[in-house]
Order: structure tokens, then C-alpha cells, then sequence
């Protein structure tokens, strides 16, 4: 216990500061515990520091691209898509947000709810794969990396639809996981071969599941920010001219544009909030 010590202290501070990756962990040594042996605490600890490092860097990125400011020529056709009638949607299909997007994703599409139905589209499944592939097991298979771009995007709508999820039902988000992630990647296993590859399919299951509620949290957050500094038209106008591809990502999970928009202007409680919260109280005891 004593050799370990430096070990255990240093788990406590990630636990501390990773709400929701530490609740996701300990569900899965909850449910793996038995019938298979982990990787040693040295092992797992490496594990969870990089990835909580990982998932700083990442937020930062993200941030940053979500709250962009527009240039000069892109505040050009702010103006003019502002001049346009109708509803979101209906502006989203003029040509000139469709010779924008053009611009921005290499393709045409004849109307947003053509691009719509294409999501998550291969451009946005590539960039997700590059962003995750930087924490995934470097022993991961193409099939399993796959599965976990597949997975993040459930876990993205999931988030979208059920933004309690983490604080009200965990055991939910649990299940989610088992059965949508879990489960089939297990079924193309010997058991012998499973019982070798659990402490990786662990990793593989909390990287997308982590992340996609971090990513959701974040665009949130800097789109419900446009939108109470411009008001809802001009700052969902925004939000699809900043991030074109995550913006139709997130509006492809709603009905209509109108319950996207309620989504938007609804804080959010979620951990990643209670997390910045713990990291202020920790920054202010050191």
C-alpha cells in the first residue's frame, strides 16, 4: 500500500478533476471485474493521464474553432443571408449558403436537408477518426477504431436528446454504452481472445463516449454564447457559418430548427460544467 501510495494520490487528483471520464471508469471496473484481470494501476493510471490530458488539448481546439470570429468576407454573407426571408432552413437552402458550404466541405448539395440527411457525412466521420486515433490503443484494428467513430456519433445524438443523462441516469448511459458499443464489439471474439482484450475495449468504449460529451458540451456552450450576444436569427446564422459541419450535425438530431434553438438557449448541466467547477476550486486551494 505504501509502495503505492504516490500512485493512489495521483488517481485522486484526475478523479477529482474528471468527473464524468472517473464515473465511466469505475462503471466499467464495476462491470469487467469479474472473469478478467486489468492492466496493472501503473498501466491504468498512464491510461487516464494521457487521455485526460488528451481531452484538455482537445476542448481547447475545439473551443477555439467553435468561437471563431467571422472575417471579413464571411461577415459579407452574414449580411446578405440576413436579407434573406423564411425560416433557417429555408436561408441554409438559398444559393448563396450553399455556394458557402461548397466552399467549406468540397461538395454541392441542391438543399440543407439534402446535407442534413447525410449526416455524419464521410468528411466529418474522417476528421473524427484523426482526432480519436491520437488516443486510441496503438494495438486498436481498423474494425475496432471503425466501431468507435460509429459509437461517437451515437453518443453525440444521445447527449443532444438526453442532456441529464450523466447527472440523472448514469445507469442509462451505461447501458447505452453496453449495448450499442459493448456488446457487438464483443460478439467477434473467442472468449479467449475477449478475456485478453477487455482493459482495451474499455479504453475503446470511455475515448468516444468522453469525448462526444465534452465536444457536445463545448459547441453548446459557444453557440448559446452567439446567440444570446446577437439574438437567435443572426446567431444560429452564425453558429452554420462558423461550423457548418458540426452545426448540421447537431440540427440533423432535432425535429426542426425550432427545438434545436430551444436546445441552444437551455443551459446545460452537465459534467463537464461541474468539472470547470471543481477545477476552479482546486486552482484557488493550490
Amino acid at each position: 500500500m505504501e509502495r503505492n501510495s504516490p500512485i493512489i494520490k495521483r488517481m485522486q487528483r484526475i478523479i477529482k478533476r474528471n468527473l464524468f471520464l472517473s464515473c465511466l471508469l469505475f462503471s466499467y471496473f464495476f462491470l469487467f471485474s469479474c472473469g478478467a484481470g486489468f492492466a496493472s494501476q501503473e498501466e491504468m493510471m498512464k491510461f487516464m493521464e494521457e487521455f485526460a490530458a488528451y481531452k484538455q488539448k482537445r476542448k481547447e481546439a475545439v473551443t477555439k474553432l467553435a468561437s471563431a470570429p467571422l472575417n471579413e468576407d464571411v461577415q459579407k454573407l452574414l449580411t446578405q443571408l440576413l436579407d434573406e426571408k423564411g425560416s433557417l432552413d429555408a436561408i441554409l437552402s438559398s444559393q448563396l449558403y450553399l455556394g458557402y458550404l461548397k466552399t467549406q466541405v468540397n461538395k454541392a448539395y441542391e438543399d440543407f436537408p439534402t446535407y442534413l440527411a447525410e449526416m455524419p457525412t464521410s468528411e466529418l466521420e474522417s476528421t473524427t477518426m484523426l482526432a480519436l486515433k491520437e488516443i486510441l490503443p496503438p494495438k486498436a484494428t481498423p474494425q475496432e477504431i471503425q466501431h468507435c467513430v460509429d459509437f461517437y456519433f451515437k453518443v453525440r445524438k444521445l447527449f443532444a436528446q438526453e442532456p441529464d443523462i450523466v447527472n440523472k441516469n448514469i445507469g442509462k448511459l451505461t447501458e447505452f454504452q453496453l449495448k450499442h458499443f459493448n456488446e457487438p464489439l464483443m460478439k467477434q471474439y473467442s472468449k479467449e481472445e475477449l478475456l485478453s482484450k477487455l482493459p482495451q475495449i474499455m479504453q475503446l468504449g470511455m475515448v468516444p463516449t468522453v469525448i462526444a460529451g465534452m465536444e457536445t458540451q463545448v459547441y453548446h456552450d459557444a453557440w448559446h454564447r452567439r446567440l444570446e450576444t446577437h439574438g437567435a436569427r443572426e446567431g444560429l446564422l452564425r453558429c452554420a457559418i462558423t461550423t457548418p459541419g458540426e452545426f448540421a450535425l447537431t440540427r440533423s438530431f432535432f425535429e426542426n430548427a425550432e427545438a434545436l434553438e430551444k436546445w441552444i438557449l437551455t443551459p446545460l448541466k452537465s459534467s463537464e460544467a461541474e468539472e470547470n467547477t471543481e477545477n476552479k476550486k482546486g486552482e484557488k486551494s493550490q
